[in-house]
């Protein structure tokens, strides 16, 4: 399909060299003479590009710019003009105008190389708005249940405060999915967004990891906070990173420049600060394995995904957004788990959360061949603590015996799903804290502060 464009000038001499040209040149062409037509039209109907005139009766070319860019912001439009100068070129660049031309008009050769590349620019302007569009689709953040609807809340407030954040939750809750959130939703969307494994930084390197390289003053290599600039750049899993390098992290951060090894000049650091962890980061510092400075300086905002055993209203919207992408993904029909399927899913306490319920959805969709998913197809996962209540209904004990084996996997279960934290498993088990603190004592349970 040709590309459309809109030729607006008082001269029709220059109207028609204009289009003959464009035309020959293969592409669509359409042409008005004042700036109230050029509106009308450009209101009725789409184009890739449009030139247009300053000097024209009725409303001069810069009050029609202003008024387009403000209809649509994105709009190609190239400037010509009889009598310009640097000034007004400036002018209409900021007012959004792409180029400048001035008449005499240049070569046919080289103003269709303007041409073409002005439409070149816009295309990968809009290929790059689809891919960005894209990416924010697949990092979408599925649910409607309040507690997933306050972290969209929270990535709409914090998105584009140049202010540190930190995002909890348990292993597959998404806190990657809500990194990207962050960023692809930013003004820095338009930059890089560089993400640091913390568990795979290795000391022996890590300075030129960070920092880059550079030898006899020329760079050898640039380094993850020089790759990040004006994006953003994210710690992931920060609880695995050393006290060695934590403290190099907390230089960079509270003085907010660095330098690369070997190198004299500083590079200031225009980024935003992501960090993600699984860990209570509080327990961490009581035992010594991360700075409580450091703690302080990525903690200025937080954001923590509750874990999928919170939500299960979420696993109906989350089952249906999983299933449609897989069988699309592997042109197979689009199957169906029906009310009795989910209401089973719901049961389970998912331990992995959102990534094992994917993981989980991805298989029944190959193992079942019928369209629709029914109870009997859920079989859900095995744990080493469905193993052990198994080994326990199969030992010869009294009913008293097995009331207290039974309680105390129970609690052992839940403890370690909330990683010992004694507020939240209480008011997961509905107790007060102080029984649930007697019956640790009684099945010899340690206390937080015991665990090693």
């Amino acid at each position: 399909m040709a590309n459309r464009i809109l030729i607006v000038d008082d001269e029709e001499s220059i109207v028609d060299s204009l289009s003959l040209i464009l035309r020959h040149a293969g592409y669509e062409v359409d042409f008005c003479y004042d700036g109230i037509a050029a509106l009308k039209k450009f209101s009725d109907s789409s184009y890739d590009l449009i030139l247009l005139d300053i000097k024209m009766p009725k409303m001069d070319g810069m009050e029609v710019l202003e008024k387009m860019m403000d209809m649509k912001n994105d709009q190609l439009i190239i400037m010509i003009s009889g009598h310009g100068n640097i000034e007004t070129a400036v002018e209409a660049t900021k007012k959004g105008a792409y180029y400048f031309l001035e008449k005499p008009l240049p070569d046919i050769s080289e103003m269709l190389v303007t041409f073409k590349n002005a439409i070149d620019y816009k295309n990968s302007k809009d290929e790059l708005a689809r891919y960005k569009k894209d990416l924010i689709e697949s990092n979408r953040i599925i649910g409607t249940s309040t507690k997933i609807l306050n972290v969209v809340e929270l990535i709409e407030k914090y998105k584009d405060l140049n202010l540190n954040l930190l995002i909890t939750g348990e292993s597959g809750t998404g806190k990657l999915l809500v990194a990207n959130q962050i960023h692809y939703n930013s003004g820095r969307s338009d930059k890089p967004m560089v993400v640091i494994n913390c568990a795979n930084i290795k000391e022996s390197n890590v300075d030129e990891e960070l920092f880059g390289l550079a030898e006899d003053g020329e760079i050898k290599r640039k380094g993850k906070l020089e790759e990040a600039f004006g994006g953003t750049i994210l710690f992931d899993e920060i609880s695995n990173m050393n006290l060695d390098v934590q403290s190099k992290l907390l230089k960079v951060i509270d003085e907010g420049k660095f330098s690369r090894i070997g190198g004299t000049n500083d590079i200031i650091t225009n980024v935003r600060f992501l960090f993600t962890t699984n860990k209570d980061l509080q327990s961490e510092i009581s035992e010594g394995k991360f700075r409580e400075d450091l703690y302080h300086r990525i903690n200025v905002m937080n954001i923590n995904i509750p874990p999928l055993r919170e939500r299960v209203e979420d696993i109906s919207d989350l089952t249906t957004f999983f299933v449609f992408h897989v069988c699309v993904a592997y042109n197979i029909s689009v199957k169906v788990f029906n009310e009795n399927a989910l209401s089973r899913m719901k049961t389970f306490r998912w331990p992995g959360n959102v990534r094992e319920l994917k993981n989980f959805i991805e298989r029944i969709i190959f193992t079942v061949d019928r369209e629709q998913i029914s109870v009997e197809d859920i079989e859900l996962p095995e744990t080493k603590h469905t193993k052990e209540l198994n080994d326990l209904l199969n030992k010869f004990l009294s009913l008293n015996e097995f009331q207290n084996e039974s309680e105390k996997m129970f609690l052992l279960k839940i403890l370690q799903d909330y990683k010992y934290n004694i507020s939240q498993t209480a008011e997961a088990l509905k107790i007060q804290r102080s029984h649930l603190y007697k019956l640790m004592s009684k099945y010899d349970i340690p206390t937080p502060s015991r665990i090693k």
